[in-house]
This record gives C-alpha cells, sequence and structure tokens, in this order.
C-alpha cells in the first residue's frame, strides 16, 4: 500500500540512496522502500558520494558503523554536496552516538531491528517536508527576483521620467545628446548616441570625446535596421538619433533584465527622435529673434538719424528765413520806395517769415511721434533680449 502525501494526496515517490557494508540490511531495506520508491545499494561510504556527485538522490539511508568511510565522516562529506536528507540505521541507543549523529548533519535515526511501516513513513516524512522546504527557498527567491525587478523597473521608468523632463527645454542639439546619455548611464549602460540635423551630426560619448571608430560606427548604424542586437552590443536607430549600448546584461543568464533595457533603450531613442523637433524649433526661433534684433537695431539708428536731420533742416530754415528779411530791408535804397512802402513791405515779408516760424514751430508734434517710434522699436528690441537669453 502506497503512503500518501497528506497535503498533496498522492503518493510520494523519489529515489533513495542506502549506504550500508551489510548486504543483508541493504537486502531488507531494498524490499521494504522499493514499494514506494525507486532504490538504489552501495556497500561504503566513498561509493555512495562517488554517486551522489554524479546524480543526487532525494534521500540517504546511511549506516553509522562501516568499515573505511564511516557513516558519521560520510555524513559530513556529503553535507558539503548537498542538504538532501539523511536518515541514519544504527544498532546502538547511546545518546551521545545520536547526538553525533546530529551533529555531523543528519536529519534522523533509526534503531535497527528496522520496523517497515516507520521506515517508510520516515523516508516519506523526510523527503516531503525537504521538498517544501525547497519550494519555499524558490518561491522566497521567485519573489526577492520579483521585488527586485519591480524596483529595477521603478528606477528605470523614473529615469525614463526625469530624461522627458530634463530634456523638454534643451536649446540644442549638444544639449539633448549629453541628456539623453545621462539617461542611459542613469541606467548603467555604456553607450554612444549621434543626433543628425541640418548642420551635420552631434555625437555623445560615455567616454567623454567619442573617438574616430565610435564615431564611423554611430555614421554606419543606421544600415543595421531599427534594433540589432549581436552578444552584447545593442544598437537602436530612428531616423536622426542613433544609440549603440556597449555593456548589455547576457541574454541567457539575464533575459528579464536585457528585455526592459532593450525597451526602455529604445523609448529613449523614440522620445529623442520627437524632442529634436522642439530643438529645431527653438534654434529656428532663437535665430529669428537675433535676426529680428539686428533689423530693430537697424531702425532705431535710422530714425534717430531722421530725428537729428529734421532737427538740423528745421534749424536752417529758421535761418534762411531770417537772411530773407534782412536782405528785403537791405534792398530798400534800391527800390527807390518811400519810407510808407518800406514799412508795408517789411510788415508784409515780417508777417509771412513769422507765420512760417509759426508752423515750424507745431513741430513739438513730430519730436513727440519720433519719441513714440523710438520707445516702440527700443522696448520691442528688449523684449527679445529675454527672449533670447
Amino acid at each position: 500500500m502506497d503512503i500518501l502525501d497528506e497535503n498533496r494526496g498522492d503518493a510520494v515517490s523519489g529515489q533513495v540512496l542506502v549506504v550500508d557494508d551489510d548486504r543483508g540490511a541493504r537486502t531488507l531495506h531494498r524490499a521494504i522502500l522499493s514499494k514506494q520508491f525507486g532504490v538504489v545499494t552501495v556497500p561504503s561510504g566513498e561509493e555512495a558520494l562517488e554517486i551522489c556527485r554524479q546524480r543526487l538522490p532525494d534521500l540517504v539511508l546511511l549506516d553509522i558503523e562501516m568499515p573505511g568511510l564511516g557513516g558519521l565522516e560520510t555524513c559530513r562529506r556529503l553535507r558539503e554536496l548537498t542538504d538532501v536528507p539523511v536518515i541514519f540505521v544504527t544498532g546502538h541507543e547511546s545518546i551521545e552516538e545520536h547526538l553525533m549523529a546530529y551533529d555531523v548533519g543528519g536529519n534522523d535515526i533509526i534503531i535497527k531491528p528496522v520496523q517497515s511501516e516507520i521506515l517508510l513513513r520516515k523516508v516519506m516524512l523526510a523527503i516531503q517536508h525537504h521538498r517544501k522546504a525547497a519550494n519555499l527557498v524558490e518561491e522566497k527567491e521567485s519573489l526577492q527576483r520579483m521585488a527586485m525587478g519591480f524596483l529595477s523597473s521603478m528606477g528605470q521608468n523614473g529615469t525614463l521620467l526625469n530624461f522627458m523632463r530634463a530634456s523638454i527645454s534643451c536649446r540644442s542639439h549638444r544639449e539633448l545628446a549629453e541628456k539623453l546619455l545621462e539617461a542611459t548611464q542613469d541606467l548603467g549602460l555604456q553607450c554612444s548616441v549621434s543626433i543628425r540635423h541640418e548642420s551635420g551630426s552631434t555625437v555623445a560619448s560615455y567616454m567623454g570625446r567619442p573617438s574616430a571608430l565610435e564615431c564611423s560606427i554611430l555614421e554606419q548604424s543606421p544600415m543595421m535596421g531599427r534594433i540589432f542586437q549581436f552578444k552584447r552590443r545593442l544598437a537602436v536607430n530612428y531616423k536622426r538619433v542613433s544609440l549603440i549600448v556597449g555593456n548589455m546584461p547576457d541574454e541567457e543568464t539575464e533575459s528579464e533584465l536585457a528585455g526592459q533595457l532593450r525597451d526602455n533603450i529604445a523609448i529613449l531613442a523614440e522620445t529623442t527622435e520627437a524632442l529634436c523637433e522642439n530643438v529645431d524649433m527653438r534654434i529656428e526661433s532663437r535665430e529669428r529673434a537675433e535676426q529680428l534684433q539686428v533689423a530693430l537695431g537697424g531702425a532705431v539708428a535710422s530714425v534717430e538719424s531722421l530725428r537729428k536731420q529734421y532737427a538740423m533742416t528745421l534749424n536752417d530754415t529758421g535761418v534762411l528765413l531770417q537772411q530773407i528779411v534782412d536782405d528785403v530791408e537791405r534792398m530798400f535804397s534800391w527800390l527807390d520806395a518811400n519810407q510808407e512802402q518800406e514799412r508795408s513791405i517789411s510788415q508784409i515779408v515780417q508777417r509771412s517769415t513769422r507765420r512760417i516760424v509759426e508752423m515750424l514751430a507745431e513741430r513739438g508734434d513730430f519730436d513727440k511721434q519720433f519719441d513714440q517710434v523710438l520707445d516702440a522699436l527700443r522696448g520691442g528690441s528688449n523684449q527679445n533680449e529675454v527672449e533670447l537669453f
């Protein structure tokens, strides 16, 4: 009758290694255990260790007193290889021997002569408890891996978020390339990046100054396709962005981490591709603002020059009018006019001159308009300076 696993509801099976120098004991133990388990028997501790090095059993049933390598020493050496359950079989009942058996790593002891039901039950329970413990350890390690993966994922997501926040305000392709490089370094990667634009390419490397070889590889990288990986090297290419990683995790031992990093690198490259247009607009806006500032500066100088010329024209006009009055009065003697006629002519000339001067005196309105134009031009120039810097 099979002994059942109380938790699983099915028979507990496995491979048991019986180690005993007594052939009769080996035969008896095989007869009892073969009802439930696969059984291998050997007569010495040396042979038991050799078998365990080749393939581990689920449990070792070990005699204490054996010639050559005794049971206690065999167990001590076995513990250097594995933690599979070891049940000692002995004819001695002394507490000292039992304590020594536990001290070298034994899990249980059975006193000879062996009772079949007791032996089967102890072997079954030892294998069952060992498997439960192994499952708990595996679950713990799995949970630890999940926790580490979660923390790693959170850290990587934080890196992506920080990159997007920092890069949205970049004003040059060089600044954008440096932000991308910082993000890859936060992920623990050794990268070289290239951003292509109208004036050429901007290259940045984790080593600082990019080498000629790096520049050449980045230049050829777009021909490799969107994503290309060879061993621990990864290339990700978009229309304007190329990124090469030199230290990707091993795909066989760290496949999950490698997959996460590959996805995040692609996200970084794609985000950088989109941000290139933002940088382009900033550069174009800055260039237009600089051109406008130069134009405004020229307009201010032109208006100021016109204002000076206008003021000089007004002054020259006043001088010329006064000269006309003086010339007319000097010509009275040539006109052979009497005093009344001279006075009448002088009044007409002076009245006309005075009217012209009064009209010119209204130039204050022109001065005000000149001031308004100059203030507007200067205000526009200062505003552009603030936007530029």
